[in-house]
Protein backbone atom coordinates (compact mmCIF):
# COMPACT_ATOMS: atom_id res chain seq x y z
CA UNK A 1 0.00 0.00 0.00
CA UNK A 2 2.74 2.40 0.72
CA UNK A 3 4.50 1.76 -2.43
CA UNK A 4 0.83 2.77 -3.88
CA UNK A 5 0.94 5.54 -1.95
CA UNK A 6 4.28 6.93 -3.43
CA UNK A 7 3.57 6.12 -6.62
CA UNK A 8 0.41 8.18 -6.63
CA UNK A 9 2.32 11.04 -5.21
CA UNK A 10 4.96 10.57 -8.00
CA UNK A 11 2.53 10.52 -10.84
CA UNK A 12 0.68 13.91 -9.28
CA UNK A 13 3.95 15.34 -9.07
CA UNK A 14 5.01 14.62 -12.75
CA UNK A 15 1.51 15.45 -13.60
CA UNK A 16 1.76 19.03 -12.20
CA UNK A 17 5.05 19.66 -13.76
CA UNK A 18 3.43 18.45 -17.20
CA UNK A 19 0.66 21.03 -16.39
CA UNK A 20 2.46 23.51 -15.53
CA UNK A 21 5.00 23.27 -19.04
CA UNK A 22 1.77 22.93 -20.99
CA UNK A 23 0.95 26.42 -19.67
CA UNK A 24 4.40 28.05 -20.63
CA UNK A 25 3.89 26.85 -23.81
CA UNK A 26 0.61 28.35 -24.21
CA UNK A 27 1.86 32.31 -23.37
CA UNK A 28 4.74 31.66 -24.99
CA UNK A 29 5.43 34.64 -28.57
CA UNK A 30 6.35 32.11 -31.41
CA UNK A 31 10.00 33.73 -31.76
CA UNK A 32 10.62 32.40 -28.51
CA UNK A 33 8.51 28.82 -28.72
CA UNK A 34 11.24 26.74 -29.11
CA UNK A 35 13.62 28.19 -26.35
CA UNK A 36 11.16 28.30 -23.78
CA UNK A 37 9.97 24.90 -24.33
CA UNK A 38 13.46 23.33 -23.89
CA UNK A 39 14.26 25.51 -20.86
CA UNK A 40 11.01 24.36 -19.04
CA UNK A 41 11.78 21.06 -19.74
CA UNK A 42 15.31 21.18 -18.41
CA UNK A 43 14.21 23.27 -15.48
CA UNK A 44 10.57 21.51 -14.65
CA UNK A 45 11.54 17.76 -15.40
CA UNK A 46 15.69 17.71 -14.81
CA UNK A 47 16.80 17.19 -18.05
CA UNK A 48 20.58 17.28 -17.74
CA UNK A 49 20.61 18.12 -21.96
CA UNK A 50 18.47 18.85 -24.61
CA UNK A 51 18.34 19.01 -27.80
CA UNK A 52 15.26 20.19 -30.75
CA UNK A 53 15.40 19.77 -34.22
CA UNK A 54 12.17 21.42 -36.86
CA UNK A 55 12.08 20.61 -40.78
CA UNK A 56 9.39 22.42 -42.82
CA UNK A 57 8.98 25.67 -40.90
CA UNK A 58 8.04 28.92 -42.21
CA UNK A 59 10.57 31.02 -43.62
CA UNK A 60 10.49 33.55 -40.77
CA UNK A 61 11.96 30.23 -38.59
CA UNK A 62 14.13 28.55 -41.38
CA UNK A 63 17.22 30.17 -39.95
CA UNK A 64 17.12 29.37 -36.26
CA UNK A 65 18.98 26.95 -34.67
CA UNK A 66 16.71 24.30 -34.03
CA UNK A 67 15.94 24.24 -37.99
CA UNK A 68 20.09 23.34 -38.77
CA UNK A 69 21.32 20.08 -39.88
CA UNK A 70 18.57 17.84 -40.06
CA UNK A 71 19.45 15.46 -42.01
CA UNK A 72 17.03 12.47 -44.21
CA UNK A 73 18.25 9.85 -41.81
CA UNK A 74 17.05 11.70 -38.91
CA UNK A 75 13.40 12.69 -40.54
CA UNK A 76 13.16 8.81 -41.22
CA UNK A 77 14.01 7.89 -37.75
CA UNK A 78 11.55 10.43 -36.67
CA UNK A 79 8.89 9.13 -39.09
CA UNK A 80 9.71 5.46 -37.45
CA UNK A 81 9.12 6.05 -33.86
CA UNK A 82 5.60 5.83 -33.06
CA UNK A 83 6.28 5.92 -29.16
CA UNK A 84 9.21 8.13 -27.72
CA UNK A 85 12.30 5.53 -28.11
CA UNK A 86 14.00 5.14 -24.25
CA UNK A 87 17.40 3.78 -23.89
CA UNK A 88 20.59 3.69 -24.37
CA UNK A 89 22.66 5.69 -26.45
CA UNK A 90 23.65 3.90 -29.45
CA UNK A 91 25.05 6.53 -31.85
CA UNK A 92 21.94 8.14 -33.16
CA UNK A 93 23.22 11.04 -34.88
CA UNK A 94 20.49 13.48 -33.27
CA UNK A 95 23.27 12.90 -30.21
CA UNK A 96 25.44 14.76 -31.73
CA UNK A 97 23.03 17.95 -31.38
CA UNK A 98 23.45 18.14 -27.69
CA UNK A 99 26.08 20.25 -26.24
CA UNK A 100 28.13 17.17 -24.56
CA UNK A 101 26.99 14.34 -26.55
CA UNK A 102 29.73 12.11 -24.84
CA UNK A 103 28.07 12.60 -21.55
CA UNK A 104 24.86 10.82 -22.76
CA UNK A 105 24.28 7.40 -21.59
CA UNK A 106 20.63 7.28 -21.98
CA UNK A 107 18.36 8.99 -24.39
CA UNK A 108 14.55 9.62 -24.91
CA UNK A 109 13.83 10.50 -28.20
CA UNK A 110 10.39 12.09 -29.31
CA UNK A 111 9.03 12.38 -32.75
CA UNK A 112 6.94 15.85 -33.05
CA UNK A 113 3.88 15.71 -34.91
CA UNK A 114 1.12 18.83 -35.36
CA UNK A 115 -1.28 16.08 -34.40
CA UNK A 116 -1.20 12.09 -34.03
CA UNK A 117 -1.11 10.05 -37.31
CA UNK A 118 0.45 13.35 -38.90
CA UNK A 119 4.22 12.93 -40.26
CA UNK A 120 6.70 13.84 -37.90
CA UNK A 121 8.75 17.40 -38.72
CA UNK A 122 10.72 17.43 -35.22
CA UNK A 123 13.15 15.49 -32.91
CA UNK A 124 13.35 16.33 -29.61
CA UNK A 125 16.16 14.70 -27.85
CA UNK A 126 16.30 14.19 -23.87
CA UNK A 127 19.64 13.10 -22.59
CA UNK A 128 21.37 11.85 -18.94
CA UNK A 129 24.73 10.74 -18.18
CA UNK A 130 22.45 7.97 -15.70
CA UNK A 131 22.28 5.09 -17.94
CA UNK A 132 19.16 4.08 -15.76
CA UNK A 133 17.22 7.34 -16.35
CA UNK A 134 15.66 6.55 -19.83
CA UNK A 135 15.48 3.16 -19.74
CA UNK A 136 13.36 0.50 -22.13
CA UNK A 137 11.76 -0.58 -18.72
CA UNK A 138 10.25 2.61 -17.84
CA UNK A 139 6.55 3.72 -18.83
CA UNK A 140 6.53 5.93 -21.97
CA UNK A 141 3.31 7.60 -21.32
CA UNK A 142 4.30 11.02 -19.69
CA UNK A 143 7.45 11.18 -22.89
CA UNK A 144 4.04 10.68 -25.58
CA UNK A 145 1.93 13.26 -23.59
CA UNK A 146 5.23 15.74 -23.83
CA UNK A 147 5.88 15.23 -27.12
CA UNK A 148 1.83 15.63 -28.49
CA UNK A 149 2.07 18.87 -26.49
CA UNK A 150 5.22 20.13 -27.94
CA UNK A 151 4.49 19.28 -31.55
CA UNK A 152 0.89 20.66 -31.17
CA UNK A 153 2.81 24.25 -29.59
CA UNK A 154 5.31 24.01 -32.05
CA UNK A 155 3.24 23.62 -35.30
CA UNK A 156 2.25 26.99 -35.12
CA UNK A 157 6.32 27.50 -36.65
CA UNK A 158 5.88 25.26 -39.65
CA UNK A 159 5.08 26.75 -43.24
Amino acid sequence: IMDMIRHGNENMILTDKLHRWSCDLLVAQPEHLAESALENIRELFQVPQLALRLWSLDEAHSQAPYAQGVTDAVKDLATSLDTPYVGPNTGYEAVQWLPEPTQAASLALLALRAAPGQAPFGLLVLASPDAQRFNSQMGTDLLERLAELAGAALSVLRA
